[in-house]
């Protein structure tokens, strides 16, 4: 059956070539047939072309059944436009296709139009938002490309895709020139950017702007995002503590009001939302609402001092924030305030709420705060899908809505409040390893009684600088599906743009005006989106989506530089999250990376741990390694100065290599791009030295070796030049009062803000060499590098696919190939529970085979978690490394339990 239907399917392309009507293949086709079953993939083609000669199409009709779908006639209308921008004329009616070139046919799957005909029940798309493609057919004679949704959102995506590839193509070529034949569905279900309305008059600035928002969502829409997270209350003076009177009033609670909003400005405000939603609906977009605050405290113990300069303590009226909120009136207001907002916007179905003290709730509101609201969602708005924020989040609270029949999912982070690399971490930081904090915690248990949506701070480190790294974006969706997750988040660019700003301060571009090349600074993170969007949907999305883009951008010689040097500058920041920084830097609001140095060498000598603590050494365990003669699988301190020494120098290479190739003229886009990775290779020079001299001084304090301590003060100067360079580099492109946080919590506005006191902690560490005494005998430095070793093998041999059975040892194998022999090797396994440790056992090999193996105890396996597991090894000379690789994979194997 499924040949035959793969048969049909090459008989309309046979057919199509010699222009005939369907017919039955003869013994010749169906022996080219048998071929093409047998050595080419279904329906999978980079590049189709029409039947007619380049530079020959000059009128197309779209024939389309959408029917009533806005958002389906959206993405055919972006097709037809971008058509007529290449010259060809474009009709909708069925009666010029004698007359036409070409002709594309667009519907949805089920119905009784030319696209869901010409496809077939066998080749139509089903379920949501997924699509077929078919280039090289015909219609009527005329050469046809079939575009097919399962719904609505899937024909956008499908005309989407075809005009982008329009786009690319000359005025005057063929406009099907990169035309390709797919089928594609949604890896994940929910795909959503994350935006904070941390100041009042950027966020309004927007709010108001029906152009900004069309631009917005069009570039969401291309990129198959399909959710926008709406943040009110987080991090702002109060602002949209609560969101409901910046609507609208609430009957019966007249004395609840944003101080000096006139009724004027709240239906402004409403209206701006209303189009807003409606926009977004039209492009398959959908918007959740998350609820941070339920009331403002200011610093009166409810978790929300912020640190910022102008914030109201909440205790008396304040122009634009909210008054007359109190514990006696916030559960009954909040209630009805919530059932009138969706009366008053019924296209959300679904909110998002902090759960925990930094909503302004006191510790001892919680429990009773929630078992109200949860009644209400139970009994007026049981259709609502509610999604907790895990931070702070007792289980007993999720009972309590699963007790009451409300719809319930958790939302949590993959990194912490940073953008780590593309796993969740083996072995997170220990302060925080006792709550939810974090990341999931302890709440991956069975039955599974709710889903699990995951969210990436990265907000939190890149904030400005652009990035673009479809081998991460790739990986990160893929981490999103443990525990069958189906829905993934991720902060918009400049996520906490001018956060301590004043409410009032007129909103700015951070580009400096005269480098400008875009109508919206979003604009500038254009493949940013690109990736993280398309590969969320599909990690299987073919490269060209986004190499086209740049040679379209920069030219044929310089894009695919820029794309190199800006993918190798997209890897430094998540690199030094994970493995050079100081827990304190944990929170958004008081860790920045991009911009922030980390602190004089002492002191991050004594607090540096990055923040997978399982898979990268910090400078005082190397330094006490190094003293001691041991060894270690993780990577140290030395691996991870050279990764950064080496990724310096090939963002350098590539960036020079793009600006020779654009022959002396590059365009502002260039420069501006080529300039934020010079910048991210500055940041990984810096932290390469910083990661040597943190060990050197280490050793001068363990051990008061004044030559590691020279080595530590080289180290340093280093580190100081890399800073100095990156002021150089950025020179004037950025405006000098970028807000990204506040200052009391040492947030800078530019990196030469940061220079003085790198200069200062400098002086003071040569100072304090100076004055170092020598100890007999204290020679200690740091070894120089092996360069030339080459680190033993491990491949992991598959484990169950049906699931490790309970209270039965399961054996794990793996292959190892290390020509120095083997020191030792190790099993580190745990429950998928961040609460827990790993245990370990060695693995010993089975015989000659270089086949080692070790169980985990059958009485570890229980039904409530599934395993995960990972391998150190350390050679005979000392080598070590953990599998699977992280530079490649998941650094550890999650083995599902029969549950």
């Amino acid at each position: 059956m499924i040949i035959s239907s793969k048969l049909r399917k090459l008989d309309i392309r046979l057919q199509v070539k010699s222009g005939t009507k369907p017919r039955a293949v003869n013994a010749a086709k169906w022996i080219v047939a048998l071929l093409w079953l047998c050595f080419m993939p279904p329906i999978q083609f980079a590049k189709a072309q029409t039947t007619k000669s380049a530079g020959s199409i000059h009128k197309i009709v779209v024939l389309s059944d959408a029917g009533n779908s806005a958002t389906a006639r959206h993405g055919v209308s972006k097709l037809e436009d971008t058509l007529r921008a290449r010259g060809i004329t474009v009709s909708e009616s069925a009666a010029d296709v004698s007359n036409a070139d070409a002709v594309v046919l667009a519907g949805i799957s089920g119905g009784n139009g030319p696209a869901a005909t010409a496809l077939g029940n066998e080749a139509s798309p089903s379920g949501a938002e997924s699509l077929a493609v078919r280039v090289g057919t015909s219609y009527q004679k005329k050469p046809a490309i079939v575009l097919c949704g399962g719904d609505g959102a899937g024909l956008m995506y499908a005309a989407l895709d075809l005009a982008q590839r329009v786009s690319w193509t000359k005025p005057g070529s063929d406009p099907f020139t990169f035309a390709r034949s797919t089928d594609e569905r949604p890896f994940l279900r929910d795909r959503g950017v994350v935006i904070f309305t941390m100041n009042r008059a950027y966020f309004e600035s927007h709010l108001h702007d029906p152009h900004y928002w069309e631009r917005y969502f069009d570039m969401l829409a291309e990129d198959r995002i399909n959710e926008l997270v709406l943040t009110f209350g987080y991090e702002d003076g109060g602002y949209m503590a609560p969101l409901y009177p910046y609507f609208f009033n609430v009957d019966g609670f007249p004395d609840v009001k944003v101080v000096g909003l006139t009724p004027e400005q709240q239906k402004q405000n409403f209206d701006s939302f209303r189009t807003m939603i409606r926009l977004a609906g039209e492009r398959g977009i959908r918007i959740k609402p998350g609820i941070w605050e339920h009331i403002y405290r200011g610093a009166r113990g409810a978790g929300q001092d912020g640190k910022i300069e102008w914030a109201s303590d909440g205790t008396h009226p304040t122009p634009g924030l909210v008054w007359g909120l109190n514990a006696d009136n916030l559960v009954p207001y909040t209630v009805a305030a919530l059932d009138k907002f969706y009366s008053l916007f019924p296209e959300i179905k679904e909110t998002q709420f902090r759960m925990h003290n930094e909503s302004g709730l006191f510790d001892s509101e919680i429990d009773g705060f929630w078992h109200d609201i949860f009644h209400f969602y139970s009994t007026r708005r049981p259709e609502i899908e509610l999604e907790l924020r895990a931070k702070g989040l007792a289980k007993s609270v999720i009972r309590d809505a699963q007790a009451q029949g409300v719809h319930v999912h958790i939302d949590t982070k993959i990194w912490m409040e940073q953008m780590g690399l593309p796993y969740h971490p083996t072995h997170i930081n220990r302060q925080d390893q006792g709550n939810s904090r974090h990341s999931y915690a302890d709440l991956l248990e069975y039955p599974k009684t709710y889903w699990v949506n995951w969210s990436l701070w990265n907000g939190g480190t890149q904030r400005l600088l652009e990035w673009s790294d479809p081998d991460y974006a790739r990986r990160i969706a893929q981490s999103a599906r443990l525990y069958d997750g189906h829905g993934f988040a991720f902060t918009e660019m400049e996520a906490t743009k001018m956060l301590s700003d004043p409410p009032d301060d007129p909103p700015r571009n951070f580009l400096n005006d005269r480098y400008k090349y875009f109508d919206y600074e979003f604009e500038r993170y254009w493949a940013f989106y690109r990736v993280m969007g398309r590969l969320a949907y599909n990690p299987d999305t073919p490269t060209d989506v986004w190499e086209q883009e740049y040679v379209q951008r920069f030219g044929p010689d310089a894009g695919p530089h820029a794309m190199r040097a800006l993918e190798l500058s997209s890897r430094v920041l998540p690199r030094v999250v994970a493995a050079s920084i100081p827990y304190s830097m944990f929170p958004t609001t008081m860790g920045w990376t991009e911009m922030m140095h980390i602190g004089s060498l002492p002191i991050y000598a004594a607090r540096e741990e990055g923040s997978d603590i399982a898979q990268f050494e910090n400078v005082r365990d190397e330094a006490k390694r190094i003293l001691a003669g041991g060894d270690t699988a993780m990577q140290r301190p030395e691996d991870i100065s050279r990764w950064f020494s080496q990724t310096s120098e090939g963002i350098l290479r590539e960036a020079t290599a793009a600006e020779q190739a654009s022959h002396g003229t590059p365009s502002k886009e260039l420069k501006a791009t080529l300039t934020d990775a010079r910048i991210l290779a500055g940041l990984a020079r810096y932290h390469a030295a910083l990661q040597l001299g943190a060990v050197a001084y280490n050793l001068y304090k363990l051990s008061g070796s004044l030559p590691a301590f020279d080595q530590a003060v080289e180290y340093q100067r280093k580190a100081v030049e890399a800073w100095r360079e990156i002021v150089k580099t950025a020179g004037d492109q950025y405006i000098d009062n970028m807000y990204f946080g506040t200052s009391l919590r040492g947030f800078p506005h530019h990196w030469k803000d940061e220079l003085p006191a790198l200069e200062k902690e400098f002086a003071e560490l040569v100072e304090e060499r100076q004055a170092a005494q020598s100890k007999p005998g204290a020679k200690a430095v740091l070894p120089p590098a092996d360069v030339n070793a080459v680190a033993p093998v491990v491949a992991l041999i598959p484990g169950s696919s049906s699931g490790a059975p309970v209270s039965v040892d399961f054996k794990v194998r793996a292959k190892v190939t290390a020509p120095a022999g083997v020191r030792w090797i190790r099993l580190r396994y745990r429950h998928v529970n961040q609460k827990e440790d790993y245990e370990t056992l060695p693995m010993t090999e089975e015989g000659t085979s270089g086949i080692y193996s070790a169980s985990i105890p059958g009485a570890f396996i229980t039904a409530q978690w599934d395993l995960m597991y990972y391998v150190e090894i350390v050679d005979g000379h000392g080598t070590g490394k953990i599998y699977p690789d992280l530079e490649h994979d998941t650094p550890y194997v999650i083995q599902s339990v029969v549950h």
